[in-house]
């Protein structure tokens, strides 16, 4: 399943990023924060015309997403290490899940409205970018899953390249 899963990806990044998973796992990741942002956006829409649980469904669901963008940003830019990036993905999963059940709720929010005869555009909206974020998030899982290895690389790369240079002191005393 793995090499399945890695000839895949391979040829996502061939076809999209001239052959670099580096850039796909970079572009995956932009288009999952211009989601968020779209989703936070919508959360403040959510807040102001309907009831308790629908509003602190959204705001929840945002506030998970700015701290998951936030640390997965500090994550993909400056920690390469194993138990950040494994750590980071384990964060994704359970995101692409809440988000898998966040758009079944708003579903049922649908329902409710529709038997009430109330609009149900706000709700259609939020569940269709629940799933797309779903989608997103587990994609990119699994992108990070198979390429996880290329990021780790360059930490190591850098860990011998250090380890062959001698230690020089900051400052000498006089």
């Amino acid at each position: 399943m793995g090499g399945s899963l890695s000839t895949y990806t391979a040829l996502l990044a061939d076809s999209l990023c001239g052959g670099s998973s580096r850039r796909l796992i970079a572009g995956w990741w932009y288009s999952i924060l211009g989601l968020t942002g779209v989703l936070a956006l919508m959360s403040c829409a959510v807040m102001s015309t309907r009831g308790m649980s629908e509003t602190f469904t959204s705001i929840w669901s945002a506030l998970m997403l700015l701290a998951l963008s936030i640390g997965g940003t500090m994550i993909m830019r400056k920690f390469h290490n194993s138990m950040a990036v494994g750590f980071f993905m384990g964060g994704v999963v359970a995101m692409s899940q809440m988000f898998f059940f966040l758009m079944l709720l708003y579903l049922g929010y649908r329902k409710d409205q529709k038997n009430d005869e109330l609009p149900i555009f706000t709700e259609t909206l939020m569940a269709l970018f629940c799933l797309c974020q779903s989608v997103l998030l587990g994609t990119f899982a699994a992108i990070l899953g198979a390429h996880r290895s290329e990021i780790l690389e360059k930490q190591e790369e850098n860990a011998s390249r250090m380890a062959d240079e001698p230690y020089q002191a900051p400052y000498e005393r006089s």
